[in-house]
């Protein structure tokens, strides 16, 4: 019994250490890793930075204002021109962006300077008489390729020690390539007809290796419409070129259609004696200046400035004008100082003695 008993015992043992090999392991429970959804870090939308729309920059003709394509970079031309009764109408005059007059000899001789900026279109230019110190001075002041018709020793001594580029196209030489002629067909003296051709005055300025390039201030500041606004009425006015006892009137009478001065001298508006074109003026300028003679012939201090009066649109203002050195531009002021705005288009200037009277009405 005993045996039987004890039998059963490992019997019994036997199967609980076998029931215990073929249980699953116990795990401890695992939680799989939590992490937090990723998002794509966020960004402000960029906007191009603005800019202000910039104006166009206008170029401009800086002797008569007009509307330019591209900045100008030319060399401006001279001509002298004789302004006697006998060589009267002028030819050329009225293509001329600015037109100087001014007694130049103590003769009671009086002479015009015309200004082109593209001298290339001027068909004919006169007639052409000699230079003198008071065109020397103003091609100084402005860089200038004046031509003329020769000049007297002293003259001509005093353009080269101005150090001015200049020639005589009643030379052969010049006459040859092109850049004059004597006209034939009008009854004057020979001496009166000379007539520069604009085309052949600067090829031959090219051909003496003059540059053709220059960059410079010229001191004229322009505006649509010129007229001075607190101006007194002008529409006739009357210059009176005074030295000494020799006189010699110009009038410039205002043309409404053509919103310019005509000029009018020896009893009769000036016209243009190959076009028949009027000469007329959309600014007028009297530059009073100190004028005193050398020899024979009249040459100004310009380096000191002086008043005047300037005339558009009809309506005239007192100024005031000055130049800084031989070798710079004239500049014209209102006389409360502000730079003066002449009216797009040609100027007529008048160079005289303070004891010049102008009337207007």
């Amino acid at each position: 019994m005993k045996r039987v008993i004890a039998m059963t015992l490992a019997l019994m043992l036997l199967l609980c250490a076998c029931g215990g090999k073929n249980e699953a392991p116990t795990v401890p429970a695992t939680t799989a890793p939590t992490t937090e959804p990723t998002t794509e870090p966020t960004t402000e939308p960029t906007t191009e930075p603005t800019t202000e729309p910039t104006e166009p920059e206008v170029y401009i003709n800086p002797l008569n204002g007009e509307i330019l394509d591209a900045p100008f970079t030319g060399r401006v031309f001279a001509n002298t021109v004789s302004n006697m009764y006998e060589n009267i109408p002028h030819v050329g005059v009225t293509q001329a962006d600015i037109l100087f007059e001014c007694f130049v000899n103590r003769e009671s001789i009086v002479r015009c300077l015309a200004l082109y900026t593209d001298i290339a279109d001027v068909q004919a230019i006169g007639s052409t008489r000699s230079t003198r110190p008071m065109f020397n001075q103003i091609a100084q002041h402005y860089d200038l390729i004046l031509s003329h018709a020769g000049g007297s020793e002293l003259t001509l001594r005093d353009v080269e020690s101005r150090g001015v580029e200049n020639f005589n196209i009643d030379s052969w030489a010049v006459a040859e390539t092109g850049a004059s002629y004597r006209d034939k067909e009008h009854n004057r003296a020979y001496e009166n007809t000379l007539y520069g051709i604009g085309s052949g005055i600067k090829a031959y300025a090219e051909a003496q290796g003059y540059p053709m390039t220059l960059e410079r201030d010229y001191g004229l500041s322009f505006t649509d419409d010129g007229t001075p606004a607190d101006g007194t009425e002008a529409k006739d006015i009357s210059i009176t070129l005074v030295y000494g006892n020799a006189k010699k009137e110009t009038r410039m009478v205002y043309d409404e259609s053509l919103g310019k001065y005509t000029f009018n001298q020896y009893g009769k508006v000036m016209t243009d004696l190959l076009t028949d074109e009027v000469e007329a003026f959309r600014n007028v300028i009297v530059m009073y200046a100190d004028i005193t003679t050398t020899d024979i012939y009249h040459i100004a201090d310009f380096n000191a400035g002086g008043t005047g009066y300037f005339a558009c649109g009809g309506k005239l203002i007192p100024i005031t004008w000055s130049c800084d050195g031989d070798k710079e531009p004239f500049r014209f002021f209102t006389e409360s100082g502000e730079p003066l705005e002449l009216g797009r288009g040609n100027s007529y200037i008048a160079i005289c003695t303070p004891e010049s009277p102008v009337v207007y009405e």
